[in-house]
Parts: structure tokens; C-alpha cells; sequence
């Protein structure tokens, strides 16, 4: 595992980064949608943009969790 919750987070992202990508295009190939060529580009960037959005919000919540578990603790 990852030994920073930046790290946590960018291995989180990648991974959902694959996930969309593959999901996205299976979606493009197999419905009506590879008529539009410019669909294409859009479900690759909007996969992307959302996998790191996702590994941000990750981040975001792990160093929250983090910070309020180690106020619990030194009371």
C-alpha cells in the first residue's frame, strides 16, 4: 500500500482511470454512439477528469478521517 494518502489517492485514480476508460469505450462500441467520432474523445477526457476527481475526493476524506480520529485521541 501506499505510504501517503497523496500516493493512496493517485494509485486510487489510476486504477478508476482504467475502469472508466474501458467502461466508457465498451459503452462507445457497442451502442449507437460510435457514429458520433467526437463522442470519443469526450467519454476518454471525461473518464479521466472523473477518475481524478474521485481520487482527490478520496484524499480529501482519508486525511480528514486522519486529522479528527487523532483529536479523539489526545483528549
Amino acid at each position: 500500500m501506499a505510504r501517503t494518502f497523496y500516493a493512496e489517492g493517485r494509485q486510487l485514480a489510476y486504477i478508476l482511470r482504467g475502469i472508466f476508460i474501458i467502461g466508457g469505450l465498451a459503452l462507445y462500441y457497442y451502442t449507437g454512439l460510435n457514429q458520433y467520432w467526437w463522442l470519443f474523445f469526450v467519454i476518454l477526457i471525461g473518464g479521466v477528469i472523473a477518475a481524478d476527481m474521485l481520487g482527490a475526493l478520496w484524499t480529501r476524506k482519508r486525511r480528514k478521517e486522519k486529522a479528527s480520529s487523532g483529536r479523539r485521541m489526545k483528549r
